[in-house]
């Protein structure tokens, strides 16, 4: 079926079919292929995607995919039901990339100053409007239950913890709009090409004994790079990661990349947002498909299981980032300082 698709829509012949960082993929005459399926296939968000591969490519990015157009000159192919782009993977060094928080560093200074902004790509300086939808929306949807009562285990999950997730949104939106005020204007580092949740899967390992990833060009936004920087230590967080490893993290971007007051300031902000969080209950009530459902509620239980850790994530920052709070004019909110 796959192999039949492939040849209809590219004229490649289907050597040996393979799995490449959990996508499908496949060999076609020494070469290897890469299928990314993709939800949101409309026009400006291709345009928008080719556009950032290209400036990172001339910004001297390694390791981006080559765009592969159908032979009607498309870029999205229907195979096995589902909208598809295809990416060839490009001829890959074997040479020793550096760690995870070096090749962010650079990645972000690659993607600096990107000249074309589409709206749809824009998060920089908008963290405040957007979480205060985003909360806004939840509020009504735990009103509802209130009224109508749970109805079924995900709504007695989100109702009972909800509040506490409310306080720490509110706690978050409230630091930022207090960092904005504090900065009276002043810019506090620029924007880039981030990503709109970095996490270990965001990057296909291709050879990992040589830290080579390849970096896909979907889910992809413009926003400050503290965003980046705070998702993958969310993920580190969420995952149960030693505090050695976000110290290690931290370090090595960085080292790089150093982080202005202003980022460290826009950092802890991020994190105290319970993105996770939202991103689960969100997803979860505008799906209507019970498998997904199914996954979603699993997924929130494993969110609440772990929040523990990020209390205590958050009670150590300035330990594990060895960041002194003085330097930053950083003040925790009033729940960490507490024992």
């Amino acid at each position: 079926m796959l192999e039949r698709e492939i040849y209809h829509h590219y004229n490649l012949y289907v050597d040996r079919q393979t799995r490449i960082g959990g996508y499908e993929g496949f060999s076609a005459q020494g070469r290897y292929y890469i299928i990314v399926p993709i939800l949101d296939a409309h026009q400006q968000k291709i345009e928008d995607m080719q556009t950032i591969i290209r400036y990172l490519m001339e910004k001297g990015e390694k390791d981006m995919p080559l765009w592969v157009a159908n032979q009607r000159g498309r870029w999205v192919s229907r195979v096995e039901g589902r909208d598809v782009l295809l990416f060839e993977l490009p001829q890959m060094e074997r040479k020793e990339r550096g760690s995870i928080g070096k090749q962010l560093a650079e990645f972000h200074r690659s993607g600096e100053q990107f000249p074309y902004i589409s709206e749809e790509l824009l998060r920089y300086n908008q963290w405040v409007e957007l979480w205060t939808t985003r909360l806004d929306s939840l509020q009504e949807r735990y009103r509802d239950i209130s009224v109508n009562g749970p109805r079924g285990e995900f709504d007695f999950l989100f109702y009972d913890s909800f509040p506490y997730y409310e306080g720490l949104t509110e706690n978050a939106i409230q630091y930022i709009v207090d960092y904005e005020y504090d900065r009276n204007g002043q810019e506090e580092g620029s924007y880039t090409i981030t990503h709109d949740r970095f996490y270990a899967g965001s990057w296909i390992p291709i050879k990992q004994e040589h830290h080579v990833y390849l970096k896909l060009p979907t889910n992809l936004v413009i926003d400050h790079p503290v965003r980046d920087v705070a998702e993958y230590i969310r993920y580190l967080v969420t995952e149960k990661a030693r505090s050695n490893d976000i110290s290690t993290f931290l370090d090595d971007y960085t080292r790089s990349k150093p982080l202005t007051r202003g980022g460290w300031r826009l950092l802890y902000g991020r994190l105290l947002f319970p993105a996770t969080y939202f991103d689960v209950v969100e997803t979860y009530y505008k799906t209507s498909r019970s498998s997904e459902q199914a996954m979603l509620l699993s997924n929130l239980k494993y969110v609440l299981s772990v929040e523990e850790n990020h209390e205590s994530f958050m009670k150590n920052f300035f330990k594990i980032s060895a960041l002194p709070r003085e330097v930053v004019n950083i003040e925790p909110v009033g729940w960490l300082t507490k024992s």
